[in-house]
């Protein structure tokens, strides 16, 4: 006979399933009862400071560990503060949870005017809210209760938030979290991602018309989606079995080993290299490896690679040219790729791959410019960093770096909601602990000033869970790329410059684990910083303000918006025309804006 269990311990039971060991958000009286069980089990409770920097973290956890993360919040107010971070989960294809605690099912059914309710006895309204932005939704009821099939409902949910790679909703009605269901389906049935349902004949007929196309000059573009649906130790074996010349993506930075011989730099339309442009643009085909096309992914729409010489590698299909096979996974079609391509080993070692290295770059009196900023801190860097990236300008300077070896990168530039790092490293460095311990490398944060200013109170969620990454805030007075695209001179780029280095003393208590600032506004600061072992001393939490002039940005930037390194550099005026009381830069023609 069947044991039997709360719906609320069948919920956690199935969560430590997935591997699940913290959970983030924020507590609400429609909450509680479920909390409580959440801390009588293995997962740790991680209280945030607000919804938003919880769901931030959730996605930062997921991210990371290539798996389910979980937010929880209370019904309405906690739940529509999150909706921004789960937009961001779902635009990026990360499968976070997210369980909302409700009214009683009496109160909801009277529709009574109680706290966190519009006040007109709708309380479906919140639920609907989270239709766009999540893949699969249920709301726990009575009927399904007295049916027998609320386990099952809860188990879909999950199933379809691990195999879409998409954010889930589940609401629990607080009177109902206590009912007691059967244990049956919890021993029966293993929750796992649903695989793609390959074709046979399809992933054949796939693979021998790429083995057709094959050409003389063959090149590999890896793309961030590679990673994402759990791809790259395939796309690495495939590159070693065929030794194909590979590049990167923006968004696809360290899929793959940069520092190969056979990785030659990153791919960004008109934006890339005069080598690297010519490279993949010249090559009669051109593999994607888990393709996204974005406007920061591709230099703002400018790849110049014909549809006819594109082969492109999906989680779920496969397009060679302009024909389409359903159901062909990467996954499974990579390794069965390689070995069809292996006797190609020869010629693809015949092609050339430009040099992809750091510059190297002196450290001296002068101030601190973004053109040596990041060639410094490339070279600071080491293997199984693992690196956050905010999405304003400092996701730009990383661009041109070639990272170290099994380093990560993380960083979000599709749906660029600035202040999602500070929250993601939190959730990402909790992941990584997990997963390796004590031994786990060092996660360093960058970050703008106006990014950090948006969600600086994760800093006392950071300290509350004692993870100390190194966080880098630079300071330069406001939101520059903004600034750089229209009016330099607008008042509404603007914001409130802060003491930094004060900001983990405001956040800390004697319980706390230690901390150390430093402020530096030269090259030498800077780099004697760097050069020390204390700056990767993982016994402390550690904040570096870097000062650069107002409208200095990394040189990706200004390429992107056609801006000559002059016209922006910390020591020259800007110059331009005026515009509404303000300023433009001179730039070249460009195709839109340019976000965030």
């Amino acid at each position: 006979m069947a044991e039997e269990i709360s719906i609320g311990s069948y919920i956690v039971r199935r969560l430590e399933e997935q591997g699940i060991k913290s959970m983030f958000g924020c507590p609400g009286s429609y909450l509680a009862n479920f909390l409580d069980i959440v801390e009588d089990s293995n997962i740790t409770w991680v209280g945030e400071c607000n919804e938003l920097n919880a769901a931030y973290a959730a996605d930062g956890y997921a991210r990371y560990r290539r798996g389910l993360g979980v937010l929880a919040t209370t019904v309405g107010v906690g739940e529509l503060s999150a909706i921004n971070g789960i937009a961001g989960s779902f635009a990026e294809e990360l499968p976070v949870l997210h369980i909302v605690g409700q009214q009683k099912t009496l109160i909801q059914a009277e529709g009574r005017n109680v706290i966190h309710t519009l006040g007109d006895g709708r309380f479906d309204e919140f639920a609907k809210s989270a239709l766009p932005y999540t893949c699969s939704q249920y709301a726990l009821n009575k009927r399904d209760i007295a049916l027998g099939v609320a386990d099952e409902e809860i188990d879909r949910v999950i199933v379809d938030c691990i195999s879409k790679s998409r954010p889930a909703y589940l609401a629990l009605p607080y009177d109902l979290v206590d009912e007691i269901i059967t244990t049956k389906r919890l021993k029966e049935i293993k929750l796992s991602p649903k695989e793609v349902q390959i074709d046979a004949d399809a992933e054949k007929a796939a693979i021998d018309h790429i083995y057709r196309q094959l050409k003389d000059n063959v090149v590999v573009l890896a793309d961030v989606s590679t990673s994402r649906h759990h791809c790259k130790k395939e796309a690495a074996d495939f590159l070693s079995v065929t030794n194909l010349p590979v590049y990167g993506t923006p968004l696809g930075k360290t899929v793959v080993d940069e520092t190969s011989e056979r990785y030659g730099g990153v791919y960004i339309g008109k934006l890339s290299s005069d080598e690297v442009k010519q490279k993949v643009e010249s090559a009669k085909l051109v593999l994607f490896l888990g393709p996204l096309t974005t406007d920061f992914n591709t230099g703002n729409f400018s790849e110049n690679i014909k549809e006819e010489r594109s082969i492109k590698l999906h989680f779920d299909h496969t397009e060679v040219g302009f024909a389409t096979y359903a159901r062909t996974g990467m996954k499974v079609l990579l390794p069965k790729l390689a070995e069809r391509l292996k006797d190609f080993r020869e010629k693809a070692s015949q092609l050339q791959v430009p040099e992809f290295k750091n510059k190297v770059v002196t450290d001296t009196d002068a101030l601190i410019t973004h053109a040596w900023l990041w060639w410094r801190i490339g070279a600071w860097f080491k293997e199984k960093d693992l690196i956050v990236t905010e999405a304003g300008i400092v996701s730009y300077g990383v661009l041109d770096l070639a990272l170290p070896k099994d380093s990560s990168l993380l960083a979000q530039k599709l749906w660029a909601s600035i202040g999602w790092s500070p929250g993601a490293t939190h959730g990402s460095t909790l992941a990584r602990q997990e997963i390796e311990g004590d031994n786990a490398a060092q996660t360093i944060l960058f970050i703008g000033d106006g990014s950090l200013q948006m969600t600086v109170q994760e800093l006392s969620s950071i300290i509350r869970s004692k993870i100390k990454p190194i966080i880098f805030v630079i300071n330069n007075g406001g939101y520059t790329i903004e600034r750089l695209q229209h009016n330099v001179e607008g008042e509404y780029h603007n914001i409130v410059t802060w003491d930094y280095g004060d900001l983990l003393k405001v956040f800390s208590n004697s319980q706390s684990a230690p901390s150390k600032t430093y402020r530096v506004t030269t090259q030498k600061e800077l780099g004697n910083l760097l050069d020390t072992e204390k700056i990767r001393d993982k016994g402390f939490l550690q904040l570096v303000e870097i000062v650069v002039g107002r409208d200095d940005a990394p040189p990706a930037l200004l390429r992107a918006l056609g801006i000559k390194p002059t016209d922006s550099s910390s020591e020259a005026p800007t110059k331009g025309p005026k515009k509404r009381g303000g300023k433009l830069l001179q730039r070249a023609e460009y195709q839109g804006l340019l976000g965030w």
